[in-house]
């Protein structure tokens, strides 16, 4: 992944949350965009200006796994090469506790532990089209396509950092995408009530993308990949 600026300004959707923005744009790095493109998913996260998912294909493409993130009608959680990097930061600390001398790298992953890769991306997908009409404050469950369940909400925020201005009416939105490790939900469903030994809870930075194949979101560059915490 080239060198890019590590904290990219935090790319999320808002329905009507800035004067003279429409219902059907949403921002990427400071851009407006379209919220759909001709592209498959795969090849839209590959035409990303700022290469943010090059190393995320490569494995993809190691793996065998571009036509599952290609699936038509699913909506796929991307993690960024920073999820990346981060997993193979928390790695290489591990093994140093044993031997100092050790690193764990990519090569490492692609060499002993792609088939690793290869199941628990499915982590990232659910196997059916996740729209913010389908969403609430609190969050509605779904079934991952590795099996386990995961929390997605659509949650009001006044987070400045996140896009709240005092001189807007509407509150911005957030997409939140919770992967349920076990452990009993609090009843009733309260996504950001989730504590950390259940879930980990992860801010989407980019969301409510349609592509030619499925929906496409983008999980924020602190998530460690495999949802470590």
């Amino acid at each position: 992944m080239k060198n890019i600026i590590k904290y990219m300004a935090i790319a999320v959707v808002m329905v009507i949350a800035f004067n003279g923005c429409k219902k059907n744009d949403y921002i990427v790095g400071g851009k407006l965009e379209s919220t759909t493109t001709p592209l498959t998913t795969y090849d839209y996260l590959k035409s990303n200006r700022f290469k943010m998912f090059d190393t995320l294909l490569m494995l993809v493409d190691k793996a065998g796994l571009k036509d599952v993130i290609n699936q038509k009608g699913i909506t796929f959680y991307a993690p960024s090469d920073y999820s990346i990097d981060n997993y193979l930061l928390l790695r290489t600390l591990e093994v140093q506790n044993v031997d100092p001398s050790k690193k764990y790298t990519i090569d490492t992953l692609i060499k002993y532990d792609l088939a690793t890769f290869k199941d628990s991306l499915n982590a990232y997908i659910v196997p059916s089209t996740v729209t913010y009409s389908s969403l609430t404050e609190n969050g509605v469950l779904f079934k991952t396509a590795l099996g386990n369940q995961t929390v997605i909400s659509y949650e009001t925020t006044t987070d400045a950092t996140l896009g709240y201005s005092g001189a807007v009416s509407t509150l911005p939105r957030i997409e939140y995408y919770t992967f349920i490790k076990g452990g009993p939900l609090p009843s009733p469903l309260v996504a950001s009530q989730i504590v950390d030994t259940v879930g980990v809870r992860v801010l989407c930075q980019t969301s409510g993308l349609t592509t030619a194949t499925g929906q496409l979101n983008v999980l924020a560059n602190g998530h460690i990949l495999y949802f470590k915490q």
